[in-house]
């Protein structure tokens, strides 16, 4: 009998074991988020705090993600990248352009000629990544790449009507190749982050900036310029947002289901919609403000700046290649990844 009672005991206890290692909820996590611009910036309201609060719904609350705007864990958009390889926050997002030198392959796509809108060259870099970028993000997990509206030019005081007015007009550049392609038109490149770009204007620092029209709204730049000119067909800067990768792996499974289903390319294209609406609202805001002057070059001008960026990008493929990497394969690939 006290045998049988030993048996039955160790078989409900069994029992146990078995309930207690499938039916128990997740962990509870929380994962911070940075974000180096405010909480009204598109891309918070649009699209991560949403998927944020998505998250949260999706695990029933144990798993959160926690927004941290304005740069609370780190300003400037220079170190965002560096933030989420080291674990300062668990998820970053920022420019690639900011710290170009780590991202000679995606940056690619500021270049002419590849994409012609924000989703277009989103797409054309996932259908390249595995291939071709990849190796870029190995110190990350990747929760998003996607790409900006074309920039224009702006300034202050000065108008460009023509390519020469560029001659030794200082002019905030996003990364280093736009750096390269707009002093190839005989502009003084001033590289720094959107967030610095306001003051700059306002005391001079700079004479104009290049960035695209939804930038304008977002950072209050129609305060600080009057002169917008349209038509060079500069590429398009793209974006990160990237995880840790300790973060990541420390995960449940149910919760990387989560992160995995509701990042990637879905994720990206939302992203690149919102910046391709918000682009083309900006720019008829800024043709219809009769306080500006939005300057569209003429034929002739555009024919003469598309034939300095040709130029300009073969000197770029030979600099970078000095630094041993060979970029042609993936812009060959990146243009003809479109359709």
């Amino acid at each position: 009998m006290i045998k049988t009672l030993s048996l039955s005991a160790a078989a409900f206890a069994a029992t146990l074991v078995g309930a207690t290692t499938f039916d128990l909820p997740a962990i509870g996590k929380e994962l911070k988020f940075a974000s180096f611009v405010g909480g009204r910036h598109p891309m918070n309201r649009h699209i991560f705090a949403p998927w944020a609060k998505k998250v949260g719904e999706m695990s029933g609350g144990d798993l959160t993600v926690k927004m941290y705007y304005g740069g609370a864990l780190g300003k400037g958009g220079t170190k965002q990248f560096k933030r989420a390889v080291d674990g300062v926050a668990d998820i970053t997002w920022a420019l690639q352009g900011y710290t170009a030198n780590l991202f000679r392959k995606t940056t690619l796509i500021e270049m002419a000629g590849v994409g012609k809108d924000p989703i277009d060259a989103t797409k054309r870099m996932w259908k390249v990544y595995n291939k071709h970028l990849a190796s870029e993000y190995s110190r990350v997990k990747v929760i998003a790449i996607w790409a900006l509206d074309a920039p224009v030019i702006h300034t202050k005081v000065k108008p460009v009507n023509k390519i020469s007015d560029l001659k030794g007009m200082k002019i905030r550049t996003p990364s280093q190749y736009q750096a390269w392609l707009i002093q190839a038109m005989g502009a003084t490149p001033v590289p720094m982050p959107a967030t610095k770009i306001y003051n700059s204007l306002d005391r001079g620092v700079i004479d104009g900036v290049l960035i695209s029209p939804s930038g304008v709204k977002s950072f209050k730049l129609n305060e600080v310029t009057k002169y917008h000119s349209d038509g060079i067909a500069w590429g398009r800067s793209p974006f990160f947002a990237v995880m840790n990768k300790k973060s990541y792996a420390s995960l449940s499974k149910k919760h990387k289901g989560i992160i995995d289903k509701t990042t990637g390319l879905a994720m990206s294209l939302k992203a690149a919609a919102v910046y391709a609406a918000d682009g083309v609202k900006a720019r008829k805001k800024l043709k219809a403000d009769s306080k500006r002057s939005f300057i569209d070059l003429s034929a002739a001008e555009v024919a003469k700046a598309a034939t300095l960026l040709k130029k300009a990008e073969g000197d770029i493929i030979g600099r970078v290649k000095k630094e041993g990497i060979d970029v042609v394969p993936a812009l060959s690939a990146l243009r003809g990844a479109g359709g």
